[in-house]
């Protein structure tokens, strides 16, 4: 045989397996393509609540000890001027 068809078939082999590990890449590809448009289409589920800030509670607790506390001070100083 001449040196020169076994090159050639050797080449066609060559350029074959080349073909089937592009189409290969070529579905997987389109498979990821797929996968990516139907997950950028779905809705977020839901917004996370946003967390209530530390201050507002915190002052909330200040204001409510010191209604308490002048209330008492208060009564006291009733109590004081009736009992003189």
């Amino acid at each position: 045989m001449n040196m020169k068809r076994l090159n050639v078939f050797r080449r066609l082999d060559e350029l074959e397996t080349a073909n089937l590990h592009l189409q290969v890449m070529l579905k997987s590809v389109r498979l990821e393509l797929t996968a990516l448009k139907s997950g950028i289409r779905r809705p977020v589920a839901t917004p996370i609540p946003k967390p209530k800030p530390k201050v507002v509670k915190a002052s909330e607790k200040r204001r409510e000890y010191a209604r308490k506390y002048y209330a008492k001070k208060k009564a006291e100083k009733l109590a004081a001027m009736e009992a003189s």
